[in-house]
């Protein structure tokens, strides 16, 4: 997996798969829709994977470094922290990439 994203990328990206796995764990197991939450939330799951990966390279860190999400409250350091000003090994800033439509 290639590329960088921002702190509110990455929020945007991985957020729905905190809310479904939070809605699965709730009250909500038993209920006739908790089958659809559970899938949804394994179909989300490799797309939160994928942005915490582009997320730790835009810290000019290995996509192993995503594996701090997986400590509660640790993740909110992807958030929050500054990614590398300018070009780094896995590509230009994502806050200085120009969009080309074509």
């Amino acid at each position: 997996m290639k590329g960088r994203i921002t702190g509110g990328q990455f929020f945007l990206w991985y957020f729905p798969t905190i809310l479904l796995g939070g809605l699965h764990k709730s009250k909500l197991v038993g209920h006739p829709f908790s089958g659809i939450v559970a899938l949804l939330f394994l179909i989300s799951l490799p797309v939160a994977i994928g942005a915490a990966v582009r997320r730790s390279h835009d810290l000019g860190r290995s996509g192993w470094f995503a594996l701090i999400t997986l400590i509660p409250m640790a993740g909110w350091y992807l958030v929050f922290k500054p990614g590398d000003p300018g070009a780094n090994k896995y590509g230009p800033s994502p806050s200085s990439a120009v969009s080309v439509k074509g």
